[in-house]
């Protein structure tokens, strides 16, 4: 069967896609990148509200956060490009909302102890989010522009070191 992509002329060609962190192709990073950090996010909620009580808030955002994290695996695994897309604003929206969050928090109510672990805690979730946003912004526009469909992914697989 002859691949029907519009950017294919039927030959065999060269991986077109981006190689996510030089490790994967954009649908796997996507994939292994969201799942990832949905663990991380509910590791880092159950740590918190163990130090102190949640409010309404923080369950609203950590609860809309995953069904997004759930949204974009399942979205990548299927090529859905608007469900990921979606999700890719609210990281966005969710990105910002904790720069101002960090931004006026108040750093000296924190234990001297405990600063050095809450400013690394943060620093770590932040650049998973800039992870998340560049995993999921490669697979949205590799969907959008037909190098990564159900079609060309045997083209475009990529791991680590060898195209599996």
């Amino acid at each position: 069967m002859t691949d029907q992509s519009p950017l294919l002329d039927g030959k065999k060609q060269a991986k077109q896609g981006h190689r996510v962190l030089c490790l994967f192709d954009s649908r796997k990073a996507a994939i292994i990148v969201n799942v990832i950090a949905l663990a991380l996010y509910i590791i880092f909620f159950v740590l918190a509200a163990i130090i102190m009580p949640p409010n309404v808030w923080m369950i609203v955002f950590f609860t809309i956060s995953v069904l997004f994290y759930v949204t974009v695996i399942v979205g990548a695994c299927s090529f859905r490009h608007c469900a990921v897309l979606t999700a890719l604003i609210w990281e966005v929206i969710v990105l910002v909302l904790n720069i101002i969050w960090v931004s006026t928090f108040d750093w000296n109510a924190v234990h001297d102890s405990n600063r050095t672990n809450t400013i690394i805690a943060v620093t770590v979730l932040f650049v998973w989010r800039l992870l998340v946003l560049y995993a999921d912004g490669t697979f949205v526009h590799e969907t959008r522009k037909g190098i990564m469909t159900k079609d060309t992914r045997s083209r475009e697989a990529y791991f680590c070191c060898c195209n599996v």
